[in-house]
């Protein structure tokens, strides 16, 4: 998605930005949980790739954008269909269930974002 499409999709979100010259994965990254990790090694569950399919990292941005709202996404991503689990780790590391690919849990995360600005 251009910056363009993102701000016309998310308003809210994006009239609290300073930089509003942005991409997706400047406001939220997904990864996919695939680490070959041995489980000697596994000192947090958020990383372990049987628990979590996804990783995502809230940037900051959005992280100062949303403000204490963020803390009530997760319990919504929960909500949703789409997520049979969202761990909020440290406030902006996330570990998701969700089936959806990486591009379309950001997405989800986002719209989630802009309706919790109402």
């Amino acid at each position: 998605m251009t910056s363009e499409e993102l701000q016309e999709r998310y308003p809210k979100l994006f009239e609290r930005l300073e930089d509003q010259d942005v991409m997706l994965h400047n406001l939220i990254v997904v990864d996919e949980n695939d680490e070959d990790i041995n489980d000697d090694e596994l000192t947090d569950e958020l990383y372990d790739p049987a628990i979590y399919s996804h990783m995502v990292y809230i940037a900051e941005p959005v992280v100062q954008a949303m403000g204490d709202t963020l803390s009530t996404l997760p319990e919504k991503m929960m909500a949703r269909e789409d997520f049979s689990d969202c761990f909020d780790s440290e406030g902006d590391l996330w570990g998701v269930v969700s089936t959806l690919d990486d591009t379309q849990i950001a997405l989800a995360i986002l719209d989630e974002a802009e309706a919790a600005l109402g």
